[in-house]
Formats: structure tokens, sequence, C-alpha cells
């Protein structure tokens, strides 16, 4: 991935392990179980006799492109306004307009009291609160007092982007997932009359933001500097820095790039279904097909909000050590590009690209000059019926993704992109399905993961029989089985073309629908057979049988042994409760 600062590949992989999902906060930390349920939100409006009204503006400060200088403050739009009296008791509610301005109805008593811009919304134009932390769900403020001693503006209250709390950043993070509310409901608009699985989104569900100054959330659950979003939460939690230092260390508060990323997952498992198993995604790697498309609509997502193709990812400030570790084009940019047909729906970026060239009209290739609507995309992602919001689908990836396209009434014309970006509109190399057969032969050779090399990022390695370094695309194949209930038996007879020690060997697994590929500890493991054969030998045989396995779906995964090194060619053939089986 293409940066502006000369970093190790250690610290580059700190800096990429931002984009884990699914690991998947602030005065100081917290924890993932709440100990202090949040304020009622502030909604309920006062009538006063013979009121006056107070007016004013609330803006916050932000940081330039993430980690530069502070630019001029935008508005504080749509969110909640407490009004509160000597005692703390609540007088007054209301919220901001467009412009971040307010007016407010008060008794003309003389007394003084405290307005407070918090930095949460609940109403139809966005629904989200940004909090300090999980245990105690304090939201931010800015203050000001008031005497009520006739009407008046305040001016201009301004959340900072500098101090010891930073409420400007609380009050961006808020500011941009308004971005992506304002987004949906601007492209999903009447969009039903075109696709009519189409959502109409008039404003998201509410979701919970975790952020602190200098905190990094990833320490309550023992994990590094990274944001994330917890769908069984449904809480989002956005760096804030490390050791209560943001001058010189990774934070997202102002990265917009990252913000909008983790909402995206957040409407994944909102909205739509989120198939992905989360781990590690250097955004440069082969990977399950699950996760390259839920960090590829994450990454597509933001850049389509913005406007802007470029996903940035900054670390400190002017005021200490500052620099980009993320600053990668979805338009012009070529990291993360597939090397061989049909590996594309593999690689997170390579997802990002294409959804972005479809939709954004650029032609800045000859294949990119399409200009598709959002609407089309979003009745894929969202629609209940003809998109992944459908339950009855298992295993979403942009395989998938392509062939609820393919039958999609009034469809465009993706096909250029998807050749572009070594794409198959098909399920033929993951989660293909099974058809009864006779004599079907299946060829499977393993690969290194392209630009393998020993020390490098995980995943990178050269193959060496462990799943981390196990290219998904070539070294196994995936095939979805629905089982009726009862007794299940999958057996595997392989031939190998090797001679003089070069035999293949391969192994059988059975996976649940929610497996992570290589969680062999888990109860997603349903079974595996991993005999090992004579080096010099010339067939091998694997057999998995579970007695009583509940109805339901789930992955047969043939693996490529790579152990001992990269051999022959395998050929195989799979049984099922007696029936022979073919690939689709």
């Amino acid at each position: 991935m293409k940066s502006l600062n000369t970093i190790s590949t250690l610290l580059l992989w700190f800096a990429l392990f931002q984009f884990v999902s699914n690991c998947s906060s602030s005065s100081g930390g917290g924890s993932s179980n709440s100990s202090s349920p949040a304020l009622p939100y502030c909604s309920t409006t006062t009538s006063y006799s013979n009121p006056i009204t107070i007016t004013g503006t609330a803006r916050y400060e932000f940081r330039t492109n993430g980690n530069g200088a502070i630019g001029t403050p935008n508005a504080i739009r749509h969110a909640e306004i407490r009004v509160t009296d000597s005692s703390g008791s609540v007088i007054q509610c209301g919220e901001t307009d467009s412009l971040g301005n307010f007016s407010l109805s008060l008794p003309n008593n003389d007394s003084t009291v405290t307005i407070t811009i918090a930095s949460r919304a609940d109403n139809n134009f966005l629904k989200a609160y940004v909090m300090n932390n999980p245990t105690s769900n304090a939201f931010y403020g800015i203050t000001s007092s008031v005497t009520l001693d006739g009407s008046k503006s305040i001016g201009t209250m301004t959340a900072s982007a500098t101090g010891s709390v930073i409420p400007g950043g609380a009050f961006h993070i808020l500011d941009k997932i308004m971005d992506a509310n304002d987004f949906l409901r601007n492209e999903t608009a009447n969009c039903s009359a075109t696709f009519s699985d189409c959502p109409e989104i008039t404003v998201a569900p509410k979701v919970d933001i975790f952020w602190a100054k200098g905190v990094n959330p990833g320490s309550y659950f023992n994990l590094p500097p990274l944001s994330f979003y917890l769908p069984d939460a449904n809480q989002l939690y956005i760096l804030g820095g490390t050791g209560g230092d943001v001058d010189n260390t990774d934070t997202d508060h102002f990265d917009t790039s990252v913000i909008l990323h983790e909402y995206a997952h957040a409407l994944e498992n909102l909205l739509s279904v989120a198939d992905s198993p989360g781990g590690i995604h250097n955004g440069d790697n082969i990977l399950d097909p699950r996760l390259a498309w839920s960090e590829g609509w994450s990454n597509f997502f933001q850049a389509a909000v913005t406007g802007n193709p470029v996903y940035r990812d900054t670390f400190g400030t002017p005021l200490g050590t500052n620099g980009v570790y993320i600053n990668e084009s979805l338009e012009s940019g070529t990291y993360d590009t597939p090397s061989q047909a049909e590996e594309g729906n593999f690689r997170e970026f390579s997802v990002s690209r294409a959804l972005l060239d479809i939709v954004d009209g650029g032609a800045v290739t000859a294949e990119d000059d399409l200009d598709a609507d959002f609407a089309e995309i979003w009745t894929l992602f969202a629609g209940d019926s003809d998109g992944f919001a459908n339950t009855n689908y298992k295993y979403r990836s942009l395989g998938l993704f392509y062939v609820l396209q393919n039958a999609l009434t009034g469809k465009t014309d993706w096909s250029t992109i998807q050749n572009a970006e070594e794409q198959l509109a098909a399920r033929t190399n993951y989660a293909n399905t099974l058809v009864n057969g006779s004599s079907c032969p299946t060829s499977i050779l393993a690969e290194d993961v392209p630009n393998a090399s020993p020390l490098n990022n995980p995943g990178r390695q050269p193959e060496d029989g462990s799943f981390a370094n196990s290219n998904q695309f070539k070294s196994n194949d995936f095939y979805q089985y629905d089982h009726s209930g009862g007794n299940l038996n999958v057996s595997m007879t392989y031939t190998t073309t090797g001679a003089g020690g070069q035999a293949a060997d391969l192994d059988l697994y059975i996976w649940t629908d929610d497996y992570a590929y290589g969680n062999t500890a888990s109860d997603s493991l349903v079974g595996y057979s991993e005999s090992t054969i004579s080096s010099t030998a010339n067939s091998g045989s694997e057999a998995v049988s579970v007695q009583a396995l509940p109805a339901g779906t789930y992955m047969i995964n043939i693996k490529y042994d790579t152990t001992n090194g990269i051999k022959s060619a395998g050929n195989y053939s799979l049984t099922i409760n007696s029936q022979s089986k073919c690939p689709q």
C-alpha cells in the first residue's frame, strides 16, 4: 500500500492491522460491558409563558487531512441540546439545525443556565451517540452559561481540536456519520422505482461509538492500537491514540476514511448480513472471500460518501511526530492488484476498486467509463429479496454479489470492470455447490501467495503447511453443502502425478457456516482428516464421518498440505453418503 513516509515493514503491518474488524474510548478506558447507562436523550420541549429566545451557533474544529493544521470549524448538525439550571435539572431540550444554529425558548426569570451541545443525535437525520467508553457511557459536550434576562444571541460555541479532551474529535466523528446518512438518504431516495428491492433509507439504525483522547480501545480486548466495530454489541470503537498521546501516535478521530470504513461495517451488520469472520488483513493479500468482501465494501463506502477515492490513515499531529500510514487511491492505485484470472474475488482492494469504478464514472482507464447508480449496489447489499439481506444466502462474497447482480432486473453491464480486476462473476472458486455425478476428478495444485517472502507480513510468507500461509484461492477448494440432518460421511480419494518424492498430499475439512478459516480449536470445525501419504505414493484418501449432524449449511474444504513443500498436482473425487459428487 502506498505511503507518504518510509516506514519499516513491521510498522506498516501495525498500521494496516487497523483494518481488522469483528475483533472485530473517554476519559481513560473502559470495558466491553456497560456498567452505567447513557443519560436519556433530551427530546422533550417545554413551553413557558412569556418566554425569551436564546440563539447561537455550534461549531467544531478538526485537523485537515487527518493530522494537519486546524481547519475552519464545521457546523455541528442536528445534535442534542440540553439546558440545565443551577441544580443540574434539565429545563429545555433542543437540537441544532443543518447549519449548526439553534433557537431555544426559555423562561424570562433572570436565572443563569447552562447550554450544552452534546455529541449525540437521535432524530430523523442521525441516530448515533459518541461517548467516552462503554463503562460510563458519557457523552462529550461544549457548554455556555447565559443569564435569562431577555432574548439574546450567545454567539458561537466551538468544540476545540486541542486541549485535554479534544471535544472536536468527538463531534468530527458524529459529523462524518451524519455525512454517511445524508449520502444514503440522497442515493436511495425513490430507488425502489428503479430496483423494486432497493431499501430507501431515511435514517440508519442507531449505533454507539466510543472514543477518547489518547486511548486505544483495542486495549479493552488485549489488542494493539486500532479502530473496529463489534457487531454483537453494535458498538463502534475509534482509536484516540496510545498512552494519552495524540501528537506522536496513531489516531483516527480526524481520519474520515477510517471513521466511515468502520461505520460501513455497522451498516453491513444492521442493514445487510455480515458474514465476515474478521481477522488480520493487511490490504495486500489473498483473503477469505467473506473478509475480502466486507473490507472491500467498507473501503468503497467511505470513498463513495466523501467523493474522494483516497483511503487515508494518519498518525500524530504537527505538534509532535506525524505522517501517513495509508494514502491509497481506489481510482488510480494499483495496490492489492490480482496477478491472475479470477483472483480479484479474494482481494479486498480489488473489491473496493471494482465497486467504486461501477458508480464513479471516472474513466481513468478504458474499462472505468461506467456510471451506474449506487442504488444498484445498495439493492444487492441491503435488499432482503434480491440482495445480501436475504437470510437464505450463506458465505457472502463478491462472487455471490455478482451472481445476484446477473439476476437483477434493470442491471447494468459490469463485465469490463470485472475483467479488469480479474474477478469472476460466479461462485466457482468459493462456496460452489456439488451435484450428483459419476466420475469427475478435480485438479488442485498449491501456489504461494504472490510476492510471498520470509519474515514478511502474516499470510504473505511462502506455503509451509499452515493455515495462515495457505493460499485460499489456489491451494484450497471450498464447497457449500446443505445437509438435511443425520449422519454425514464425506470421503475423498485422490491421485497424484508426482514422481521421485513429489507426491501431493491433500487434507479434508468440514466447517460450519460461520467458520473462521484455520481455527481448528473452535466448534466451527465439524470434522477433519489429515492423513499423510508417502512422498512416493501415487494415491491417497481422506474420510470424515459425523454422526447425527444437525441440518444446516456446511463448508467442505479441500486443502493442499504444503508442510513438505509444493509438490505435484492432485486430482480428487468426492463422495458424500455413498453418492459421488461433482462441482457444479
